[in-house]
């Protein structure tokens, strides 16, 4: 599979992650709290080959402001967008239908949600995937069972989310704006995670 974009537009959706993040962080009065991580973590996984540790700079979003340290410290930020695969007469949007039907061995989003749940565990940290189709809203995706633990402290969710089962794991997508609305502020389960 090749991916139709260049890497300058995973770039810039990283830096609107970050500040998409900084005002949820901050109930809207800051967009600079987050920012992509050094090379995108690249720095972290070569270190980490080396048995070196590169703090904070695990996934594709860090904080560039300490006030910002909890979420980077609890979530491991995987940035996803602009994945498209080409078939003989057009082109083919990557989708969650296409763990059903899609002809690929590994569908995009399975793929992609590997690196990222492999990388959080390196930084024993929650796989956090925010993801977003082209011309689509951003979404974020992540275990059940942390969806679960997040039941616990906010109660459930009054939004639309697709459950999607692995042969691995189970894990829910939300539409990122839906999930803001879900959970305010965020602290609460981090307090209660450490």
């Amino acid at each position: 599979m090749k991916k139709i974009v260049g890497k300058s537009k995973g770039n810039s959706f990283e830096r609107e992650v970050g500040r998409i993040l900084s005002l949820w962080w901050t109930e809207d009065t800051r967009d600079d709290i987050f920012y992509r991580s050094h090379s995108s973590g690249e720095r972290f996984t070569v270190r980490k080959k080396l048995g070196k540790d590169t703090a904070f700079q695990g996934g594709d979003i860090t904080c560039s402001d300490p006030i910002g340290k909890p979420l980077i410290e609890n979530w491991n930020i995987e940035c996803k967008t602009g994945y498209a695969r080409r078939t003989k007469n057009n082109l083919i949007n990557w989708d969650v239908l296409n763990l059903i039907d899609s002809q690929q061995n590994e569908p995009i989003l399975i793929k992609m949600w590997n690196q990222c749940k492999k990388d959080a565990e390196l930084t024993n940290r929650e796989a956090i995937l925010i993801f977003r189709r082209n011309r689509k809203k951003p979404c974020i995706m992540f275990s059940v069972k942390y969806m679960n633990y997040l039941f616990g402290i906010f109660g459930m969710h009054k939004t639309y989310a697709v459950i999607i089962v692995t042969p691995t794991e189970s894990c829910v997508i939300f539409n990122i704006k839906d999930f803001f609305e879900w959970i305010p502020n965020i602290r609460l389960a981090m307090k209660q995670a450490k």
